[in-house]
């Protein structure tokens, strides 16, 4: 086996990449406004609609019974619970009463690239995940007000180095940062629902689990798909959002508590593994979306139209004005600000009649960039996934998809020129196959086959292959 040095990918020397597990997350379509079996931290946003100063009086929890959401059921025994621990002795119920919910999750990966790629090697890794949910409410302060932190250990390596140029086989261990053996707070959000329609958010913003809010069936790269690639049309994004932002803005909620849309500004650095509070210095950035629902052929659908940009000034990609300085990079007098536009379809194509957690999905979308300064003109996706198709394996879910990045001519070319990397850049694709086997409802093993042409012209295809456990606490 061929083993080089380590080194990081080149989209890792540019940018960071936003990732993460889901701290809180709506229904994934309206026909079902429960969390996904293959998901226990996707639990739905319709708790803003029970405790909001202007919530119908049907609403509001019972005070005779348990308030714990359904699919936060901690009870049952260690084959058929959804956590590995349980109810620590009726514990963990009584604090979910009074608003107060821990969830740890251990994810953990053998993964390796087998042939091709940068590198042919394999990796052990794994991540820690600690949600706190707090509910002002049940707390005893006031109605509507909503805070969750999410803190996340990395240990071991992951394989996006040997993978190559914006291969990006492992979301999850991008987080807190790549390779780095840290435990940081990549999430902390206080949110104020004013309405059952209405909610204000600031804070550090994880940004994946932003993403997962509004596609809770995504998967954040431990329960579907594994390659960022294919968990949304991301990288022509990439020039200006990160792993994790200082911002804050409002979404916007359906009665069911599926987000509709939203408006947030937010800075361009990455505050991941610091506390944020010297945010905007350099600029602002500005997201807005707004999700179209309907029915099609009386299975539920969603368009999502999404536009960002960024006030701060990035160095142009332009080969001719473009120099390359030792140990610093690359440097350009002209400076430009940076947009991205994106469109995203879901649709449920199949589902059960009398279970419609049993279905077949379509996700798929697109984005566009400015292609200067930011590295990638446009690029889509597109996969089906399935859940419990099998007999007797209703929470099995499996997933094919394929991806394609365009980037940027200037990009391509200013690389080139200046030798950056001592090859050309070229566009890239690639596939990923899954299966999310449900070993226990709170253990589950997933295999995995990527393969992928990533951006280095000098780099054979690469086929990644893998495996990943992970256990719900």
């Amino acid at each position: 086996m061929r083993r080089g040095v380590r080194r990081p990918s080149i989209v890792l020397m540019l940018v960071s990449i936003p990732v993460t597990l889901v701290a809180h997350a709506p229904a994934a379509h309206a026909q079902d406004s429960t969390s996904d079996p293959a998901s226990p931290y996707s639990f739905t946003l319709s708790r803003y609609t029970q405790a909001t100063p202007n919530a119908e009086p049907a609403t509001q929890p019972s005070k005779t019974t348990s308030s714990v959401p359904k699919g936060e059921d901690y009870s049952g025994d260690i084959w058929s619970r959804k956590y590995l621990t349980g109810d620590w002795g009726g514990l963990r119920t009584d604090l979910a009463d009074h608003g107060i919910k821990f969830n740890f999750r251990l994810s953990q990966f053998y993964q390796g690239v087998a042939s091709g790629g940068a590198n042919t090697n394999f990796e052990y890794g794994g991540k820690l995940d600690y949600i706190l949910d707090i509910d002002g409410q049940k707390l005893g302060l006031w109605p509507g007000l909503f805070v969750t932190m999410h803190a996340e250990t990395l240990f071991g390596h992951s394989i996006d180095g040997d993978a190559g140029a914006f291969g990006l086989p492992n979301t999850s261990m991008l987080y807190p940062l790549p390779d780095q053996h840290k435990t940081a707070i990549t999430g902390l959000l206080v949110e104020q629902a004013l309405s059952k329609n209405f909610i204000l958010a600031a804070g550090k913003i994880n940004v994946l689990d932003l993403w997962a809010m509004v596609y809770p069936r995504m998967g954040s790269g431990v329960d579907g798909f594994m390659n960022l690639n294919m968990l949304a049309p991301a990288l022509p994004w990439l020039r200006y959002v990160n792993l994790s932002v200082m911002g804050g803005g409002v979404l916007v909620l359906k009665d069911d508590g599926q987000v509709q849309g939203g408006l947030l500004v937010f800075d361009t650095n990455n505050s991941t593994t610091t506390t944020g509070f010297d945010a905007f210095h350099d600029g602002a950035a500005i997201l807005g979306l707004w999700k179209f629902f309907f029915d099609l052929d009386e299975k539920p659908g969603s368009l999502l139209f999404a536009f960002g940009g960024s006030t701060r000034r990035y160095e142009s990609l332009e080969g001719t004005d473009t120099t390359r300085i030792p140990g610093e990079g690359l440097s350009n007098d002209k400076k430009r600000g940076a947009w991205t536009g994106a469109v995203v379809y879901e649709q449920i194509l199949w589902h059960k009649p009398d279970n419609d957690k049993q279905d077949l999905r379509l996700f798929t979308g697109f984005s566009i960039s400015d292609g200067d300064p930011s590295f990638s003109k446009w690029n889509g996706f597109a996969s089906v996934e399935a859940t419990g198709l099998l007999f007797g394996r209703e929470h099995d879910r499996a997933g094919v998809g394929a991806f394609f990045n365009n980037l940027s001519s200037d990009f391509k070319d200013t690389v080139s020129d200046l030798g950056v990397l001592g090859a050309d850049l070229r566009d890239m694709w690639g596939t990923e196959l899954y299966y999310n086997i449900e070993i226990t409802p709170w253990f589950h093993l997933t295999p995995s086959l990527q393969v992928v042409q990533n951006a280095n012209d000098d780099n054979d295809l690469g086929v990644m292959v893998g495996v990943r456990g992970v256990i719900d606490f």
